[in-house]
């Protein structure tokens, strides 16, 4: 016969149940703190038209889009993220949704990117937006919520970098470039925490921008301070530019719901790096970072006005962001962030083929009372050998019955870890 290799094709994983309970702990976080919020769950499909995803991601991101021909000749796509679904949904149901409408999201996408730690192909979004409110009240409940999130899985040193789309369109202008240069100048002020400036100035002048454009991009993403002193400093310096006031004006509303949200001030910041690579963005953005996390950014969001008006013909305001679970995931596992979960499954032992059946049904009341209860599979196995079945599997509890217990109607339940024996009484 024939064998076939079994293997995983690059950026696609399988999860072994270790893994998975680590998963379902940050998972079951995420839910707890979205619900808490008021925000309620949805789903999407895998498979969408094309066009529904095309040209919402911008240039670079679009071409990390999963594309086909299915056999009826539709053009499809694979889900990118959970946003523009979202926003098709809100569309499509209008009717049966009442606006503001707070869902959060939490399934697989899908991008044809390069491999690497804590990025892969297929991998799950954690996603929570607000839509249908303009006020910046839904942009800073959703960072206060992102900064409880974080607390809660475990992390100490992490901080929220905020920035504002508009912000970002005035400093274009004021710094006297052309409208063609904006995505140029945008995507390379996005790498300076990776590339720092002198990367960032290298990579505009590969793009030929001018040195006068440059040293104006520079003067600005270089500047320091406090996020009031330098919402009052940009705003003297771009008093001229009305979109820039705008997006200042919104940061400075958002700073102070922060505040009288009680988030401690280390943990938020005005970032003039942070642009956000998506074209969808129209106001605040953010990133959450782990400041000691070796991955960079786990969350990207921001305010998205103009995007469920591309499917419905007219703008609806929407706010809200993506976590990236792989990346979270992967510090938690390494820092064991969550400690490890106790394997409160009970394994009932078959003393011997005789008792077979009791004990099928012993397992089957232990059920019925709460438990998570393993029924060693086979009559004729020796107690020995599932003992250590029950090591290798982390049961912290094996049943024991033999006859002596089966005549007195009782248990012997053993405690793995201290060996430790009790008799509860059935």
């Amino acid at each position: 016969m024939k064998t076939i290799q079994p293997r995983t094709l690059k950026g696609f994983r399988d999860f072994l149940p270790e893994d998975m309970r680590i998963r379902q702990q940050v998972i079951g976080i995420f839910k707890e703190v979205f619900e808490s919020y008021g925000y309620e769950p949805l789903e999407t499909p895998t498979l969408e038209h094309a066009d529904i995803l095309l040209g919402k991601y911008g240039e670079e991101a679009e071409q990390l889009i999963y594309q086909f021909e299915d056999r009826g000749g539709r053009k499809v796509a694979m889900k990118y993220d959970l946003t523009v679904p979202t926003c098709r949904v809100v569309a499509q149901y209008g009717d049966k949704i009442p606006l503001p409408f707070k869902r959060y999201q939490i399934q697989p996408v899908w991008r044809a990117d390069n491999t690497q730690k804590g990025r892969f192909r297929e991998f799950y979004q954690c996603d929570a937006d607000t839509i249908g409110s303009p006020s910046m009240l839904a942009d800073a409940e959703f960072i206060l919520m992102g900064l409880q999130i974080m607390k809660r899985l475990g992390f100490s040193d992490f901080v929220a970098r905020i920035n504002n789309r508009k912000f970002i369109d005035g400093l274009v202008q004021y710094a006297g470039a052309t409208q063609d240069q904006f995505y140029t100048i945008c995507i390379a002020v996005d790498k300076m925490e990776k590339i720092g400036v002198d990367g960032v100035v290298k990579e505009m002048e590969q793009k030929n921008v001018s040195k006068e454009v440059i040293a104006k991009i520079v003067e600005i993403i270089s500047l320091k301070g406090s996020n009031t002193e330098l919402v009052t400093l940009l705003k003297q310096k771009m008093k001229e530019i009305p979109v820039a006031i705008e997006g200042l004006n919104e940061l400075e509303q958002l700073f102070l719901y922060l505040k009288n949200g009680n988030a401690p001030e280390q943990q938020y910041m005005f970032d003039l790096s942070i642009i956000r690579g998506l074209s969808y963005y129209t106001g605040p953005v953010w990133e959450f970072t782990v400041r000691d996390g070796g991955v960079g950014s786990v969350a990207g969001c921001g305010r998205y006005d103009k995007l469920v008006g591309l499917y419905l013909g007219r703008d609806i305001p929407a706010t809200g962001g993506s976590f990236g679970i792989e990346r979270l995931f992967e510090v938690i596992k390494d820092r064991q962030l969550l400690g490890a979960k106790t394997n409160d499954t009970i394994l009932v032992s078959i003393f011997s083929p005789e008792l077979a059946a009791h004990l099928f049904s012993i397992a089957e009341k232990l059920r019925t009372e709460g438990k998570n209860v393993v029924l060693y599979p086979d009559e004729n196995a020796k107690l020995e050998k599932q003992l250590k079945y029950a090591n290798k599997k982390g049961f912290e509890t094996v049943c024991i019955m033999g006859p002596e217990e089966v005549e007195k109607k009782q248990l012997k339940m053993k405690n793995m870890k201290t060996g430790e024996q009790t008799i509860v009484q059935l």
